[in-house]
């Protein structure tokens, strides 16, 4: 499976280089070993998959792993976003004004809100991987 996954890998990139050069027929080429392989590791997990299951359907109900259950999905807080961009993109701005002397159409059209949407998302998704690592963990917790 992972020969068969690099071969999908490989036909994609092969693809979208002959695409650069104009190769149509090239592109085509890769690209359909890159959707065969994929079909071809997507019927090989199937029957992996489903071999496990009916080998753990024969193991009595107190050896079976117990079953995950996912957590909560992390949403994104919009108000917090918005502000967290916000000051962001002033501080990109001011950045700019210090060190060149002034603000140009450029810095406030293209570079500040990238620069702080760039910011802004590492930022949130920083603090709450650091809140979900520090969280208690309700099933990991030592009762003794």
């Amino acid at each position: 499976m992972v020969a068969l996954s690099a071969a999908a890998m490989l036909g994609l990139l092969l693809g979208l280089a002959a695409l650069t050069f104009g190769r149509l027929d090239g592109a085509a080429f890769y690209l359909g070993i890159a959707v065969g392989a994929v079909l071809a590791v997507r019927v090989l997990w199937r029957s992996e998959r489903a071999a496990r299951r009916a080998e753990e359907a024969l193991l009595p109900p107190e050896h079976r792993l117990p079953r995950r259950v996912p957590r909560r999905p992390i949403s994104f807080p919009l108000v917090e976003g918005i502000a967290t961009f916000t000051i962001w993109y002033a501080i990109a701005v001011v950045v700019d004004r210090v060190v060149t002397g002034t603000t140009t159409v450029f810095t406030l059209a293209a570079i500040a809100p990238f620069a702080a949407f760039m910011l802004a998302t590492l930022t949130i998704a920083g603090r709450h991987m650091a809140f979900r690592l520090t969280t208690d963990d309700p099933e990991g917790q030592d009762t003794s």
